[in-house]
């Protein structure tokens, strides 16, 4: 190889080295900026469809939207819909929660704020089946930054969020800013589709299974399934409780009949005693009738049935301080079988 060629080779090395940079930046520019939407590209796309006298040589196809919009206020993605089979590809990680608490279907779109081009914000409308569903999806994904919305009990903001159950509706709206007027904008938004959506009006989910004595009623829970890591037990409405300067766990499941919740008692009881729970009793203390106490990793389970209810107290540190409660929560179910 002459010293000319070798030249040649060096040279063309370099190019080839510079044209495959230049290609990498290029790709990764295009890479990223496929994740940014630009509401400036709708709003372009609408702006020339409704010029007056000009033709379109490609027609644009108007957006619908799920929900009736304010001014200034327009749709920045078409409709989305999600069923079972594919709700994992909306909210994959969190499916789960949705799918064992009864979840129908999914409508979402995002929205975009002309005067703020790059505020954005989507709308998850969840269809669970039946406002109980609903509640057990809401009230376990509830913020420690809630504060009320004004849209009902079962409503709440967070920074730049709007969280609500409307009839067997689950309501998420997020925008992609926290700010004031962003949330006003989401609640006047989900205002007027409350409005213009009736739905059965139905009780405060929970509340009446509970002695209100002690009760922090903000804390009612629905866990639809595996409650406690036990996968038989489902369906299980859970609530905080002060007893002096203590706090306890105290739950209600509702079952088909006194002899299904007379075996989730038994099941429950078992599973416990598999996993290293040794059955209790306290000295001097009075245990009720079909009432379970069972000591394990150093909490005590105490639970009863009363008609088609199973109830009872979740890892109590004092087993006195659960019968004690025990014994309130069995004579407000006698008041209040059937309620909810």
């Amino acid at each position: 190889m002459t010293p000319e060629n070798r030249k040649i080779d060096w040279y063309e090395t370099c190019l080839s080295l510079v044209i495959l940079l230049v290609l990498t930046v290029i790709g990764s520019a295009v890479f990223q900026r496929q994740y940014r939407f630009n509401p400036a590209v709708l709003q372009t796309l609408s702006d020339r469809s409704d010029a007056p006298g000009q033709e379109q040589s490609t027609p644009v196809r108007s957006v619908e939207s799920l929900i009736r919009l304010k001014q200034d206020i327009s749709p920045l993605t078409p409709p989305e819909t999600f069923t079972p089979e594919n709700l994992s590809d909306k909210i994959d990680g969190k499916a789960e929660l949705y799918l064992s608490a009864g979840f129908k279907r999914l409508d979402s779109q995002r929205f975009a704020d002309h005067r703020t081009p790059e505020r954005w914000m989507e709308i998850f409308i969840y269809d669970m089946g039946a406002h109980e569903n609903a509640f057990a999806v809401y009230s376990n994904q509830q913020r420690d930054d809630a504060l009320p919305a004004g849209l009902g009990r079962l409503s709440y903001t967070t920074g730049n969020a709007l969280f609500l159950v409307h009839g067997p509706y689950y309501i998420e709206f997020i925008a992609s800013e926290a700010a004031t007027e962003t949330i006003q904008i989401m609640r006047d938004l989900v205002e007027v589709y409350i409005g213009g959506t009736p739905v059965k009006s139905e009780p405060l989910t929970g509340r009446k299974l509970f002695p209100a004595d002690g009760l922090d009623a903000d804390s009612i829970t629905l866990i639809p399934a595996d409650a406690f890591g036990y996968s038989g037990f489902d369906r299980v409405f859970v609530a905080q409780y002060s007893l002096g300067d203590d706090a306890l766990t105290v739950f209600v499941s509702r079952r088909e009949s006194p002899e299904a919740a007379a075996r989730l008692a038994n099941d429950y009881h078992a599973f416990l005693t598999r996993f290293g729970g040794n059955d209790a009793v306290p000295e001097g203390k009075p245990v009720p009738e079909n009432t379970h106490i069972v000591e394990i990793l150093g909490s005590y389970e105490v639970f009863f049935t009363h008609g088609a209810s199973l109830a009872g107290v979740h890892e109590a540190a004092d087993p006195d301080q659960a019968l004690e409660l025990i014994g309130m929560l069995n004579a407000h179910l006698k008041d209040a079988p059937r309620g909810k």
